[in-house]
């Protein structure tokens, strides 16, 4: 299952994973533009196993009702990659009344995968694989107001420190289960995160993607991290670059990261053990 599939680095990561024989879910905010994605992987795989469903990671409601959809459908869940997110360079909210950025890049991905636990836990060796960032590195989290913060840059390396934390979280929570929880960074990517209205982000794009990476490229270290023997793979660690990536003195603040569980699962209403 990947993710905001339908373009970028989960398209990318999708096709691959459906040319290696896979039968992949493509979740996708847009079931047309998911299908037009699923078409093209089709039409260059022969026998390419792809399935669209919809979920829009800024509404939990839609989060819940795909959720249980798919557990109706599906018994088992072997790779779960959390790639949908995005770049909110004004300040807008989700559904929920979240600020967007953190809402989706967070929140959506750990409701989401919180839903999906019981079929996560009955499947021998599974793996969750957060896509994260390095800008997480430097982020900042208000924790007496962290999904209501500021819009832009500020949001969207808080958006992914908080992906750091919740995938440490999550490797220690399921320690004693054979599931691997790592986080990846893929890499300053030309995709569509950097497009945006504002007269900031007119100025930043072009600075962004003058050296950045294509989708493909971006999506090697998620595939790496998907794909690569349970020995070479370490739970709860962060990969860049198809290696191992060392945590800085802030994604390691485990009083702050606990902290942002707990609201986190008062938020959502759902928490690893419920």
């Amino acid at each position: 299952m990947v993710t905001g599939a339908n373009t970028g680095i989960g398209f990318e990561t999708a096709k691959e994973l459906a040319k290696k024989g896979f039968n992949v879910i493509m979740v996708c905010r847009s079931m047309e533009k998911g299908k037009d994605s699923a078409r093209i992987i089709e039409s260059e795989f022969s026998g390419a196993m792809v399935h669209v469903m919809k979920a829009d990671l800024a509404s939990f409601a839609s989060i819940k009702t795909f959720s249980s959809d798919y557990l109706k459908m599906y018994d088992r869940l072997d790779l779960l990659v959390n790639n949908a997110g995005v770049f909110s360079d004004t300040h807008q909210k989700t559904e929920d009344g979240f600020e967007m950025t953190m809402g989706v890049n967070y929140l959506g991905n750990y409701l989401i995968t919180q839903l999906l636990r019981p079929v996560i836990l009955k499947t021998e060796k599974a793996r969750v694989i957060n896509i994260a960032s390095k800008a997480g590195f430097h982020g900042k989290i208000n924790l007496t107001n962290p999904f209501h913060g500021p819009s832009g840059f500020k949001a969207y390396s808080a958006s992914k420190l908080a992906l750091i934390w919740w995938t440490i979280h999550l490797a220690k929570e399921l320690k004693d289960t054979d599931v691997k929880v790592v986080a990846v960074s893929p890499g300053r990517g030309a995709t569509n995160i950097w497009k945006g209205k504002s007269f900031m982000m007119k100025i930043v794009r072009p600075i962004m993607l003058r050296k950045a990476m294509s989708a493909a490229k971006c999506s090697q270290t998620g595939l790496y991290t998907s794909l690569a023997e349970d020995n070479k793979i370490s739970s709860g660690s962060m990969y860049e670059n198809l290696t191992l990536l060392p945590y800085n003195k802030r994604c390691l603040d485990y009083e702050s990261q606990q902290a942002l569980m707990k609201l986190t699962r008062e938020i959502t209403g759902v928490g690893i053990g419920t």
